[in-house]
Order: structure tokens, then sequence, then C-alpha cells
């Protein structure tokens, strides 16, 4: 709710549309390219996509002590990454 109010958005924007708004994948965009000054080419991020949904436990996405369960994540969001990869 913060993140929203600083960029003069409602509390109770539907996630659908905070992801879609130009001005949220730019800070987006802006973090990434921060985060990628510290790191080498090969490990930088070169592509992104911001999706609808949480990792959660309960949506089987996280394990108990919350680390990505990556075969979760992948059946659930094989549109997505394809689309990353250019598949």
């Amino acid at each position: 709710a913060h993140w929203l109010s600083v960029r003069k958005m409602p509390a109770d924007t539907p996630l659908s549309e905070v992801i879609a708004d130009p001005r949220i994948v730019a800070a987006v965009q802006k973090a990434v390219d921060y985060a990628n000054e510290a790191v080498s080419r090969a490990e930088s991020i070169r592509r992104f996509t911001l999706i609808e949904g949480e990792f959660t436990e309960d949506n089987g996405l996280l394990t108990p002590s919350l680390k990505i369960k990556r075969a979760a994540v992948t059946a659930a969001y094989t549109r997505e990454i394809e689309e990353l990869y250019g598949a």
C-alpha cells in the first residue's frame, strides 16, 4: 500500500492495473538497472515481466522455509517464461 501511495495510486488498485502501469514498469526497470550495475553482464537481468499473483506456501509456489519451488513456478508460469526466452 505504501509503495502505491508514493506513486499516487490508490491502495486498492487491482494488481492487474498496477503491473500494466508504465510508471510501475519504469520503477521496476530502474531497480533492475541499479542491481545490474553490481553484476557482470552474464549475471544481469536482461528482460523481466511483472506477473499477477503471489508466491505463497498455500498456492504451492514456496516451501515452508519460503524457498521457491522452481518446478511449481515453471509449471504455473510456463507461458510467461517462454515469452521471456522467445520460445
